[in-house]
């Protein structure tokens, strides 16, 4: 384990609540700062009091202050200590509050702690219920929902249930909890020591100061991938072209380097891949750019017809001659028609590792098709449709095993 770890554990109304009483001693034991906030259901089966002496903490009862001399942080119960949580778990987790997680929902201590959590922490959720709640389409379109925003699910196990039958629905026991909780914090830290470097969103070709040459990228991939990245351990350079600055990643352990043009995401990346132990590819840059740029905006009866272009420079290839031995890259292809045959050919020539295959759907989504291929395999790995968080994680997962292997 990498040091003492913060974790907040969400208590919700369930017959459950004993073992998570039981999974948060287990937690403290292994050294884990942890803390507990409650919701009013799961106080009518057990008082604050209980998860106090577990955890030796103040637990968390109300979106609001409790009276008295308070300042700080104790003034914002619902942001900390949310705020510095490396995993957020929820336990059990019942029908009632998978539908307000998966809603975004702030009407009790615990959703809205969730809302609080980073973009980088992990997230558990341990899903408790009757087998017939459990089994209702709406309570598995909302634990879905959550897996695909990259929660990880654990349970509900088969066994006798609390309302006399047998079925899906009981909590997963405790030690089993805390197992799955250190397994996804120790991965959490598996790009612990390693550099980083993503190309991410759209790239502009300006005709002049005003009209441009462009594409409908977003950057929520290459985001997505620089949180995963940090929130692993990895020191990120996250070179993007213009975006939405709220669609930017905020993390202590990214370097933002902000260019245009495919020239300028070019150099930054030159100056920069040498230090880098993985590459990745995920900036839609423009093919194309004018082949002369006004310095002042012409009307439109001076631009050229047709206008004369000249291909920009192919960033993955260019990188790709030159870069070191041991290091891995990832690229993404976007095609229309012949995905794979064309993916594969980008693969091989400009000597990635691996590639992901998606298709223009994906521009400006929050989710879309993947498929996956690495340079070793024989063929692509059909991934379905991933939010790109989710896509994130199978990709970070799989370079920080290729990085471990050696």
């Amino acid at each position: 384990m990498d040091g003492q770890r913060t974790i907040l554990a969400g208590i919700c109304g369930g017959i459950g609540v004993y073992k998570a009483a039981d999974a948060v001693s287990r937690l403290v034991r292994a050294g884990h700062a942890v803390h507990v906030a409650m919701t009013p259901a799961a106080r009518r089966f057990v008082t604050p009091t209980t998860f106090a002496s577990l955890s030796r903490r103040r637990v968390l009862t109300d979106i609001f202050p409790e009276e008295g001399p308070f300042e700080g942080e104790a003034l914002f119960p619902h942001l900390y200590p949310a705020a510095h949580a490396d995993l957020f778990l929820v336990l059990p987790a019942t029908a009632d509050m998978l539908a307000k997680l998966a809603a975004g929902l702030a009407d009790d201590i615990v959703c809205a702690a969730a809302l609080g959590v980073p973009p980088g922490a992990a997230r558990v959720f341990c899903p408790a219920m009757n087998a017939t709640m459990w089994g209702q389409p709406v309570v598995q379109r909302n634990a879905r929902a959550l897996r695909e925003a990259g929660w990880v699910q654990v349970g509900p196990e088969t066994g006798a249930l609390a309302c006399g039958v047998e079925g899906e629905g009981r909590m997963t026991e405790p030690a089993d909890i805390v197992a799955a909780v250190e397994t996804r914090l120790a991965g959490a830290r598996d790009l612990a020591g390693r550099r980083v470097l993503i190309l991410s969103g759209p790239t502009r070709e300006h005709l002049d100061p005003v009209r441009f040459i462009g594409n409908a990228s977003s950057g929520r991939m290459g985001a997505a991938l620089a949180e995963e990245a940090a929130r692993r351990g990895a020191a990120v350079v996250f070179v993007t072209g213009p975006v939405d600055p709220a669609r930017l990643p905020r993390n202590p352990g990214i370097e933002t380097v902000p260019v245009v043009s495919a020239r300028e995401m070019l150099a930054a990346a030159e100056a920069r891949q040498a230090d880098a132990d993985l590459a990745i590819f995920a900036a839609a840059v423009s093919d194309y750019a004018p082949e002369r740029t006004a310095a002042t905006k012409a009307p439109k009866q001076a631009q050229p017809a047709p206008l004369p272009l000249a291909p920009t420079p192919d960033i993955a290839a260019t990188l790709g001659a030159t870069r070191p031995t041991g290091r891995l890259a990832v690229g993404f292809a976007l095609e229309t028609d012949g995905g794979e045959a064309r993916a594969l050919r980008k693969l091989e020539a400009k000597r990635l590792n691996a590639i992901v295959l998606n298709g223009p759907e994906s521009m400006g989504a929050d989710a879309a098709a993947f498929a996956f291929r690495d340079d070793r395999a024989d063929a692509f790995e059909d991934w379905g449709v991933l939010k790109k968080p989710a896509c994130a994680r199978r990709i970070l997962d799989w370079a920080a095993r290729r990085l471990a292997a050696g």
